[in-house]
């Protein structure tokens, strides 16, 4: 059986997280078939927001708009919906997707090795995704976003401003 590697991207830590500056419409958190073609958030008032981060983690996922659109070439079945952050106090707006990546199971999550805060090492069922270049695993409050090596490289070499790229273990196994 060959080896697969696998990559967490995610927002650097060095820089102010997003998420909980917005307020998001209750469809939105009920899920992805909830939420509209185009949502608009706002950003919360007197909250900071960074409209150069590439991504916003809890409650939901965002991608910036550079971010997804790498994720979506290499996997165009993957659908999206597009999320404007308005911020009333700066007077600008960013744009972002909600995006229907496919899930893994994560198994024992209490197993999980934490280092620095950083999950570096996970089980998680991954029938069904054998092919996917991007993929989400829970991890109790927030989600973890995995690529593939090739992904990771083209991500790599994009040289995105605010993002991670890190490789993460990850033991298969089942339900």
């Amino acid at each position: 059986m060959s080896e697969t590697n696998y990559y967490v991207i995610e927002h650097d830590r060095q820089l102010s997280s997003n998420g909980a500056s917005l307020q998001w419409p209750e469809r939105m958190l009920q899920g992805y078939d909830y939420a509209a073609e185009e949502e608009i958030v706002y950003v919360k008032s007197g909250q900071p927001f960074s409209s150069s981060s590439i991504l916003a983690q809890y409650p939901l996922l965002l991608l910036s708009d550079e971010l997804s659109k790498f994720i979506m070439k290499l996997a165009p079945e993957i659908t999206s919906k597009r999320v404007v952050v308005m911020n009333l106090e700066q007077y600008n707006q960013s744009f972002y997707h909600l995006m229907d990546l496919p899930k893994a199971t994560c198994i024992a999550p209490d197993q999980a090795l934490i280092q620095s805060g950083q999950v570096m090492s996970i089980m998680a069922d991954l029938s069904g995704l054998e092919q996917e270049p991007a993929f989400l695993i829970p991890y109790y409050r927030t989600q973890l976003v995995i690529v593939r090596l090739e992904l990771a490289e083209r991500l790599l070499r994009a040289g995105i401003y605010g993002l991670n790229v890190r490789p993460i273990q990850i033991t298969e196994g089942d339900m």
